[in-house]
């Protein structure tokens, strides 16, 4: 994720009738039902919205879109949401800076997308953001996060809950996120999904992802995935808990022009290590599946259609997707684990 880098560097140019009643009110409704998730099978994706025309012109990318864009721009989102349902996925989660910038914005104007195409929309709350800094300013944030976009129709809803990333949670310790929870959502009225690698945040979240699988060791996908879902069940065994285990896909990653000097890259292999990641991800028996990214360009993980790479990527994610949601996990958890749980090296290359 290479949004604060971002935010420096273009810091100055951010976008700091009874009848008719009926139909309103029955669309309201369809919409909240659509926008709900009980305990179907979700593909998910990291969906970024701060982008501008200089985006394409700062030579920090491996590649460019099909179509050079301006996030705030409708079209653009409403065409990045027709893309991801023709690839099976069901909801963007959105990389989110707090209020007062462009991500806000952009956060509306997706919401209000979604709800017209029958799409939903989560939050990946960034502790990183220059816009927040400190536990009384995150805790600002999501109650407004929590009051505002979360009541809105097409907002992701897990039984009725409405479901929130965290990036970096271990910036935190675990007894700050407590106090943060305890004002905010005292009642555990959402559903909080940590990222990182050390379940003792379960305490407070109620879920866990990677938000990256891949490292300079290059420990494959088919070790570090099926290893996380199994270590995440029997964190639930030992604490009598249902925590969410939500599996991450990658396509690739390049971050070097992002990066000079410290980034890296993994191969796309023609697809091949995208398939490969679903398999593991598949195998790990997850709730859902969360793609990394549609859009991080500058780190070279992106499926959105580029020049390189053309429609392959949606196409293969519209393949898999169909196959996670039509998967028999007793056969899909038979591939061989490893005997423990890979864990990356330190210190991690993704957060900045």
């Amino acid at each position: 994720m290479i949004a604060f880098h971002l935010a420096r560097r273009w810091g100055g140019r951010m976008w700091i009738g009874g009848l008719v009643l009926g139909l309103m009110l029955w669309s309201g409704r369809a919409h909240r039902q659509a926008a709900q998730a009980g305990d179907e099978r979700l593909v998910l994706a990291f969906y970024y919205a701060w982008y501008d025309q200089k985006t394409w012109t700062s030579g920090q990318t491996p590649d460019l879109p099909l179509t050079p864009y301006v996030s705030a721009e409708r079209e653009t989102i409403a065409r990045h949401v027709a893309q991801a349902q023709q690839a099976g996925i069901d909801a963007f989660v959105l990389n989110w800076w707090g209020v007062g910038n462009q991500t806000d914005k952009n956060l509306q104007t997706l919401l209000d997308v979604a709800a017209q195409k029958g799409f939903r929309v989560a939050v990946d709350f960034d502790i990183n953001s220059p816009f927040m800094s400190g536990p009384a300013s995150y805790a600002d944030n999501l109650r407004h996060l929590l009051q505002v976009h979360a009541a809105h129709p097409a907002y992701l809803r897990y039984r009725g809950r409405p479901v929130v990333f965290f990036y970096n949670v271990a910036r935190l310790p675990l007894s700050t996120w407590r106090s943060i929870r305890d004002q905010v959502d005292p009642n555990r009225q959402a559903v909080w999904i940590a990222e990182g690698v050390d379940l003792k945040y379960q305490a407070v979240f109620d879920g866990h992802h990677l938000y990256s699988i891949i490292w300079p060791n290059r420990i494959p996908p088919s070790q570090t995935l099926p290893a996380w879902g199994d270590r995440l069940r029997r964190y639930n065994r030992q604490h009598g808990t249902d925590k969410l285990w939500v599996a991450t896909v990658m396509p690739g990653y390049d971050d070097r022009r992002a990066r000079p000097g410290s980034g890296f890259a993994q191969s796309r292999q023609g697809g091949d290590y995208y398939r490969r990641a679903w398999q593991a991800a598949i195998a790990s028996r997850p709730q859902w599946i969360i793609i990394n990214s549609f859009n991080e360009w500058p780190e070279g993980s992106y499926i959105e259609p580029g020049q390189a790479y053309g429609d392959l990527y949606l196409n293969l994610t519209a393949e898999w997707s169909a196959r996670f949601k039509g998967a028999d996990f007793a056969s899909a958890a038979s591939a061989a684990r490893p005997k423990a749980t890979p864990k990356p090296p330190t210190p991690r290359p993704t957060p900045t």
